[in-house]
């Protein structure tokens, strides 16, 4: 009798634990079903050179399977080789080939060289969430692009993050 019910306290333990097992891998899978994590980058210098179109520094296509939030992330290593005070240079992220200034993912900056104390590189980072993007293929980019009459400046470095994620 006590062997009887040994087994069967055993076969219900083991039936508990399959169960939240189970339980565990299906609420786990369907909470990052649409999870979508892709990126770009490369050190190879990049001259930065014009004022009137944007230059992609790092572009990368991604499919999204259902609607989606994202977070696209930019970040750059400026070599500080101008020779006039001040300088600016805009950097942002967008789907956009050639989007309009002013987005709320712009970031500028002002290189100077006043002094023996400017930094010899410069870090710079753009961060954009895009909400409610429909299920398709989009290219993400990382942008930049001088500010007349700035001189032209060396980019050294940029990496390009996308994370993507459909909520549930």
């Amino acid at each position: 009798m006590i062997a009887i019910y040994k087994s069967k306290q055993l076969n219900r333990q083991i039936l508990t634990a399959a169960l939240l097992l189970s339980g565990m891998l299906v609420f786990s899978h369907r909470s990052f079903a649409g999870t979508v994590v892709d990126g770009c980058g490369n050190n190879v210098t990049i001259t930065l050179t014009g004022s009137t179109n944007w230059l992609t520094l790092c572009s990368q296509k991604v499919t999204l399977p259902t609607k989606q939030n994202c977070v696209v992330t930019g970040s750059a290593e400026v070599s500080n080789n101008v020779t006039d005070e001040h300088n600016e240079y805009r950097f942002t992220v967008d789907t956009d080939v050639n989007p309009i200034t002013g987005k709320k993912a712009e970031r500028v900056i002002d290189v100077t060289q006043g002094s023996a104390a400017d930094p010899e590189n410069l870090a710079v980072s753009s961060v954009n969430d895009m909400k409610n993007l429909a299920a398709g293929t989009y290219t993400f980019r990382f942008l930049a692009r001088k500010i007349d009459p700035a001189d032209d400046i060396n980019i050294t470095a940029y990496t390009l993050g996308v994370v993507c994620s459909d909520g549930q």
